[in-house]
This record gives structure tokens, C-alpha cells and sequence, in this order.
């Protein structure tokens, strides 16, 4: 194994600190990252049978974003082996973990290990408030250690994910960020940055409800704090998502059944 690679989806930032956590304990030097979530035109790579790739994902409503099943199916793995991850807001992560081993196995990569993570809500931040924490980062690192082992080693069988096919149907998000006309200064990075270009650089404080997927990629870029979830509604819906869903989880962990 000579190459290791990072393959994930991160709007807020959560998604990318499992992964370097994981990476950073990999006895391999890091040859690539790419955060799928930016708005590039940079063809995805496709990779070879002497790579690893961390492949990484954040959950939204048990599955995962359309935009980044989009970008998976694009990248060949030819025979290239993966860690597979997603990462969660403490509610469930349903069917998104064997959705991604799927999209994985279907371009011909190698799963050598799988995990659900879990971080901070993007919607709800009183749910898995900082997380990862000290502990969450403890388990990313041990995961990362052991993923380094098995890269080494010729894994027969498979594993064994959670979920069902077919997968959950996703539902959609019923609230989505709003911009405060007043503190918006009109500098344009949430314009930039938004993965599904919902909002627009003449009025950067209005958001296309009908594109959203929100991420809070805008809230966590905007430096004037003009962006965030505001409302009846979104009070109503908070109040009872955080009664329901504060019990700590801890993260799940899979390695292959025979080593």
C-alpha cells in the first residue's frame, strides 16, 4: 500500500476533522483530500489497487446528501481499498452507512472497515453539542490506528452494516437558514461556498428553499453572523427534536468478520 487518500463530503467542518483524526493515525502519508462539498470543476480521480481512500459522509434525514451520491458514482475505485464513514447528529444514521458501502462496492472498491461518527447537529446544535469530543476523538483515532493494520493484511469476508434495502426514503428538511438583510455586507463567500448554489449574489440574505439542503455551510462561512435557523417553526421543531434525540450514542465501529 503506498498512497493514502481522503474522499468526503464536510459543509460545516465536522465531517473533515473525523476524517484527519482518522487519517492522522494511518502510518501513511495523505497524497490527496477532497472535500466534495466545494463547488469545483476539478475532475474526481480515479484510483488504483495499491490506494486507500477514507471515504467520509455526514447524514441528513438517514441517508446520505444527493449531491454527494452524485459525486461517489463518478470515482472508479479499480480494486483501490476504503474506509467507509459517515457521521451523524446523535439521532440515528438509518440506512446512510450501507447506502455508502453500496455506492462503494458498485465502483469497485475494497471495504476494509466501516464507522458511524457522531458530531455536533447541523440544524439542532443543542444535539451532540461539541461534539467530537475528547472521547469521540479518542475512538477516531484508535479506529484510524486499526484501519492502518488492516490495510496491511488480505481481508476475507465482508461486513456486516446496518440498514435496509431499500433504503429509508428521505423526507427533506422543513426548515432551511435564513440572512439577516441588516448584518449582510453582501461579501459574497456564502454564495460561493453554498454546495447546491441556493442562494443568490444579488440578495446573498434570501435562500431557494426549493435547492437548500440545509447544510449550514452559509451559517458556519458568514463572519458577520447574518445567516442562521430562525423562526416559529423552527423554534417548534427544535423544541421537540432536542427533547427527543439529547441521550448521548456512541459510535459504531465494523471491521470484517474474519480476520
Amino acid at each position: 500500500m503506498r498512497k493514502l487518500n481522503a474522499l468526503y463530503f464536510s459543509a460545516t467542518s465536522t465531517t473533515r476533522k473525523c476524517v484527519t483524526t482518522v487519517a492522522s493515525a494511518i502510518n501513511l502519508p495523505l497524497a490527496s483530500s477532497i472535500n466534495i462539498a466545494d463547488r469545483n470543476h476539478i475532475p474526481l480521480p480515479d484510483y488504483s489497487k495499491d490506494e486507500a481512500v477514507i471515504v467520509a459522509v455526514p447524514v441528513y434525514g438517514g441517508r446520505i446528501p444527493s449531491l454527494a451520491v452524485d459525486k461517489l458514482t463518478q470515482v472508479k475505485g479499480n480494486g483501490a481499498k476504503a474506509i467507509a464513514m459517515v457521521v451523524y447528529g446523535n439521532r440515528d444514521y438509518d440506512d446512510a452507512l450501507l447506502e455508502l458501502t453500496d455506492i462503494l462496492k458498485a465502483q469497485d472498491f475494497h471495504i476494509i472497515a466501516a464507522a458511524a461518527f457522531i458530531g455536533q447537529h447541523s440544524i439542532f446544535p443543542k444535539v451532540g453539542t461539541s461534539r467530537p469530543d475528547n472521547s469521540d476523538m479518542k475512538k477516531l483515532s484508535y479506529f484510524g490506528k486499526i484501519c492502518s493494520q488492516l490495510l496491511d493484511m488480505e481481508i476475507p469476508g465482508s461486513l456486516k452494516i446496518k440498514g435496509n434495502r431499500p433504503y429509508k426514503k428521505y423526507g427533506g428538511v422543513p426548515v432551511h437558514p435564513e440572512g439577516s438583510r441588516e448584518k449582510c455586507i453582501t461579501c459574497g463567500t456564502c454564495v460561493e461556498l453554498c454546495p447546491v448554489a441556493a442562494i443568490n449574489s444579488e440578495e446573498p440574505w434570501k435562500t431557494n428553499a426549493d435547492t437548500c439542503i440545509s447544510c449550514g455551510r452559509c451559517i458556519s462561512v458568514c463572519r458577520q453572523g447574518a445567516r442562521n435557523y430562525k423562526g416559529i417553526k423552527y423554534n417548534l421543531i427544535g423544541t421537540v427534536f432536542t427533547a427527543a434525540f439529547t441521550k448521548r450514542k456512541e459510535p459504531d465501529i465494523i471491521y470484517p468478520s474474519k480476520i
